[in-house]
């Protein structure tokens, strides 16, 4: 059965429970003018709360029935309100189909320079020894961190990045050399999943 079935099986139900509802409520009237046998509260309000609660609230004031009754004058409205809410958030569901555009990849290559390289050295040793291995290996400051103890340089023209870092592992005081990675901060988010 699609939506289109349950849609009209619930119309149907809820005009025939209306009506029902309706009539019992002019029923009920009509005995208590004939002093006859009555439809109990709790039926008139059950049917109400079957879904009935327009035809309760339309026979009370078409048969001008059960309107001095507390639970009837303020309980059917209440029923009816809170049943069209109920309607209402059955009613309005969005339907979303995600699609996945690409898989999630956690791998994460990141690039580097391909000319400059980080260089951390000892505090107690100093730079001294850095210094006079830069100078001797003809390689360009491309800046000194002072804070953290470390210096960016630049490769010398005529040797590749792998030899230069090698060379500078082994000089005296130099604790750890490393690529200088390049994190490209301004590229567009690509989303991973796409709603419709």
């Amino acid at each position: 059965m699609n939506d289109q079935n349950y849609l009209h099986i619930a119309l149907i139900y809820l005009a025939v429970i209306n009506m029902v509802t309706f009539f019992m409520y002019g029923i009920d009237k009509w005995k208590a003018k004939k002093s006859k046998w009555r439809i109990p509260e709790a039926t008139l309000l059950g049917l109400a709360v079957l879904g009935g609660s327009v035809g309760a609230w339309l026979g009370m004031k078409v048969w001008r029935h059960k309107t001095l009754h507390k639970k009837f004058r303020y309980g059917i409205p209440l029923i009816l309100i809170a049943q069209i809410v109920l309607l209402f958030l059955c009613s309005c569901r969005t339907k979303q189909h995600v699609d996945a555009v690409t898989p999630i990849s956690h791998e994460y290559t990141p690039e580097h320079s391909p000319n400059v390289f980080l260089v951390m050295y000892d505090a107690e040793i100093g730079k001294e020894p850095l210094l006079k291995a830069i100078k001797e290996y003809k390689v360009e400051i491309i800046y000194d961190y002072n804070i953290i103890n470390g210096m960016a340089l630049k490769k010398p023209d005529g040797k590749t990045l792998e030899e230069t870092m090698q060379y500078f592992k082994t000089v005296k005081g130099v604790t750890h050399v490393e690529y200088d990675h390049v994190y490209h901060l301004t590229d567009p988010v690509k989303p991973r999943l796409e709603i419709k």
